[in-house]
């Protein structure tokens, strides 16, 4: 396959007011974050399509101290494209006004993703626990990924004269231009990209990730539930989300996707298929023993949950993980489904 060059332009212009802070409250913090918000799905879907503003004046209703809620003025508007079509409950982009987080546990944020459950049925917030959990497993990978808070949600739908009411699960996730900014990096935006011109060990990591989790929902090329920073000191970085349909995530509506118009040789989504472009064959072996090296670390990770999910959804998830080390570990294996399948640019 040819590879494919791009010319990258720069998404916004970081300001200096949301600076690196040595603390960060809202994604600091380990315990969820207790919120309200009352809001039509209906006007939400509606509004999507809006060429003019989008955005609907919004209240969130948020947990201050332990029985103590305060709010504050946001505004809201649907995001993505499968979700939001095919799912009961839209993930959200919120727009925070920086009067009106000085001083709360969002100051510093001037826009979040809230993802929420897809449907109503009562395991769905279950679904949200497993991808949010995937999330922290990239965390714990490399610096280079998205911070997330998870949030439990008292969410009131309005419809008309008619309201439903719901307890959901849902995890924050910081703005790409945080992220950047974090990382020392500028956020980048452009229809394709040459996977050559990504840093090597980054490039490795996020391939090693997606196969870990068994997620094929993918394309750096073409930044499909992908996004790009460029390094102050140099080099580009591919940072993942939205891992729903992932083996382990394993959501009732989960196929495996085609990314253009790439038929992929798997069934299902629990079945690992590694998509990376190949790396030097030294480079390749350092992200191997790397993640072996982090094997412990990872596979702890949803014991974090616990309390959250059920002790058999933690063992079934470890076990799940522990197939990808016994991948890494033994040669015969690892050369068959990683160095075998990775693509060349050429």
């Amino acid at each position: 396959m040819k590879a494919l060059f791009f010319i990258p332009f720069l998404s916004c212009c970081i300001a200096s007011v949301y600076g690196q802070a040595a603390t960060d409250s809202l994604f600091n913090a380990p315990q969820p974050l207790e919120i309200g918000l009352h809001f039509s799905i209906k006007e939400i879907k509606k509004n999507k399509s809006k060429k003019e503003d989008p955005y609907i004046s919004n209240l969130l209703y948020y947990q201050r101290t332990p029985g103590l809620y305060d709010s504050i003025k946001i505004k809201i508007k649907g995001r993505g494209n499968f979700r939001m079509q095919g799912c009961y409950f839209p993930p959200l982009w919120i727009k925070l006004p920086k009067k009106q987080i000085e001083g709360t546990v969002f100051e510093g944020n001037k826009k979040l993703k809230l993802v929420l459950p897809c449907n109503k049925q009562s395991d769905n917030n279950a679904l949200i626990l497993k991808e949010y959990l995937c999330y922290k497993l990239y965390e714990m990978i490399t610096p280079y990924s998205f911070k997330t808070r998870l949030v439990n949600i008292d969410f009131t739908e309005l419809r008309g004269k008619e309201v439903r009411h719901f307890q959901l699960k849902g995890f924050f996730i910081e703005d790409l231009d945080k992220t950047a900014e974090r990382m020392h990096a500028t956020a980048m935006e452009q229809i394709k990209a040459d996977p050559m011109l990504l840093q090597d060990t980054g490039a490795l990591r996020f391939a090693f990730f997606q196969y870990l989790i068994a997620n094929t929902d993918w394309s750096r090329q073409y930044q499909h539930n992908t996004k790009l920073i460029h390094l102050d000191s140099g080099g580009y970085i591919a940072i993942p989300y939205d891992f729903d349909l992932s083996g382990v995530v394993d959501a009732p509506y989960g196929f495996v996707s085609l990314v253009g118009e790439e038929e992929l040789s798997i069934q299902n989504v629990r079945e690992r298929l590694y998509r990376g472009w190949c790396r030097s064959e030294s480079v390749t072996q350092l992200v191997r023993n790397e993640f072996l090296s982090k094997q412990s670390a990872l596979l702890s990770v949803p014991d974090t949950l616990a309390g959250e999910l059920t002790d058999k959804e933690i063992t079934s998830i470890k076990e799940y993980l522990a197939e990808f080390f016994e991948t890494l570990r033994d040669e015969n294996s690892f050369r068959r489904n990683i160095i075998d399948h990775c693509r060349s640019a050429e």
